[in-house]
């Protein structure tokens, strides 16, 4: 007996049974009310794998929203631009920040949020609009980005072990070695002889300590000398300047002596010139009229007559006789003139 089935009856279940689970699912999702979403930007420099769109978005470890779209920004390749729809009501304020978590074994991420210490609500926008909250990089993307870059670093040193290890530098360091080898040989065949120059070298060290001191002795005696030779100089210091203020006066006196001795030569001079000759006349005058004098003394002191008589006439010459005598008798006889 063939059995009839209404497939439209099934259709109809089918629908019937995909509202009311999709119902089910939107009332489990939005917690069996409406809500209200904010979309905001988060710029993620880290790498973002395991984030993807419907990832949740966790405040302090409450989902408060979901990833809409993630992709590369287009003005700076090395930035994700994530959008996400938030809760209306969660406080965004401008010390809140996004960091990537991952979500224990799984490999997945979430971006959670943290912060909202600020009384102040989130204002900055990019040039879509969205608000931009600020991303800071998670410990395990530092983490990751230290590992790198030790790996790095780890590989360029065994690069350069390599390079380092290379058959010409171990063939060196081969020579090296037996160079030193004999090195070490020598010095312990010449061991007497070196221990020999290392106490002479120490009793070189040990004159040169006391020749220091004495070094030291020499130079202390050298400052107090030169310090007794700067107090000398100060003293001759003083004894220049005395000096210069006794020939600044010596000169001062040279001058005035020059001076006078100029007046007296032009004194001299007008006395050799002037009064000299005059004076030399006066005394042959004195010379002439002391000499008539003694001459007058004589004939007095002969003859003390002549106070009465007169002088007594010279003899006379040939031919003078009679006129003479007459002339003498005359001058003789008394004068009867009244």
């Amino acid at each position: 007996m063939d059995s009839k089935i209404n497939y439209t009856a099934v259709g109809l279940f089918v629908i019937i049974l995909s509202i009311v689970l999709g119902g089910t699912v939107y009332w489990l999702a939005t917690g069996g009310k409406d809500q209200q979403f904010t979309p905001y930007v988060i710029y993620v420099t880290d790498n973002a794998s395991g984030l993807s769109e419907n990832s949740h978005v966790l405040y302090r470890g409450v989902d408060v929203g979901q990833v809409k779209s993630i992709r590369i920004d287009a003005k700076n390749p090395e930035q994700i631009r994530v959008l996400v729809d938030l809760d209306a009501n969660v406080p965004i304020r401008t010390d809140t920040i996004a960091k990537l978590q991952l979500l224990g074994v799984t490999g997945l991420s979430v971006l959670n949020l943290a912060g909202g210490k600020s009384p102040d609500p989130l204002t900055a926008r990019n040039a879509e609009g969205y608000l931009v909250i600020p991303y800071e990089a998670s410990i395990f993307s530092k983490l990751e980005g230290g590992v790198n870059e030790t790996m790095a670093k780890i590989t360029r040193i065994s690069d350069r072990l390599d390079a380092l290890m290379s058959a010409a530098n171990i063939a060196a360091l081969t020579s090296s070695i037996n160079n030193i080898n004999e090195v070490t040989t020598t010095l312990a065949d010449h061991r007497d002889d070196i221990v020999a120059m290392m106490v002479a070298g120490r009793q070189t060290l040990e004159g040169t300590a006391k020749l220091s001191q004495s070094s030291l002795v020499l130079i202390d005696q050298g400052q107090q000398l030169l310090k007794k030779f700067g107090q000398s100089i100060h003293s001759l210091q003083g004894v220049i300047t005395a000096t210069n203020t006794a020939v600044n006066q010596v000169s001062a006196a040279s001058a005035s002596t020059i001076q006078l001795t100029e007046t007296g030569t032009k004194t001299l001079n007008a006395f050799n010139q002037r009064t000299l000759p005059e004076l030399g006349g006066l005394l042959d005058q004195l010379q002439q009229a002391s000499t008539s004098i003694t001459q007058l003394v004589n004939q007095l002191n002969q003859n003390p007559s002549q106070i009465l008589y007169g002088a007594v006439p010279a003899p006379s010459g040939p031919g003078e006789g009679q006129g003479a005598d007459s002339g003498r008798t005359s001058a003789m006889q008394p004068s009867t003139t009244p």
